[in-house]
C-alpha cells in the first residue's frame, strides 16, 4: 500500500476557512470513487503562533501509482483547480509519495 502525503500552507486568511473546505467538500469528493482510502489530516506543529497561517497535511492510502492517476486526470484535477480558484495564492502545497512497510 502506498500513502500519497499532501502538505498545504494556507495564510493566516484562509486558513479556518481552507480547513472547512477540505473537510466539508475536497475529502468527501476524493473518496467517492474509492480509489483513495483512509483519509488523515494533521495540522504541522511547528511552533509558529499562526501570523503566517498554518500548515496542514492530508494523507490517503491508495493501491499504486498507475490508480491515483487515473484518480487524478478524472477527480483529482478538478478539485486542484477548485482549490486555486477559491484560494489563490493564499494555499500552497507539495506532493510525497510513502510506501507502508511493515516494522518489525
Amino acid at each position: 500500500m502506498l500513502i500519497i502525503n499532501t502538505t498545504y500552507h494556507a495564510s493566516a486568511t484562509v486558513y479556518d476557512n481552507f480547513v472547512e473546505w477540505l473537510c466539508s467538500e475536497y475529502i468527501p469528493a476524493a473518496k467517492c470513487e474509492d480509489v483513495l482510502k483512509s483519509p488523515q489530516l494533521t495540522r504541522v506543529l511547528d511552533g509558529s503562533n499562526g501570523e503566517d497561517g498554518y500548515s496542514y497535511a492530508l494523507q490517503f492510502r491508495v493501491a499504486s501509482v498507475e490508480a491515483f492517476k487515473m484518480w487524478y486526470a478524472r477527480t483529482g484535477k478538478k478539485l486542484h483547480e477548485e482549490m486555486v480558484r477559491r484560494f489563490g495564492r493564499d494555499v500552497v502545497g507539495f506532493s510525497t509519495w510513502m510506501e507502508e512497510i511493515e516494522a518489525k
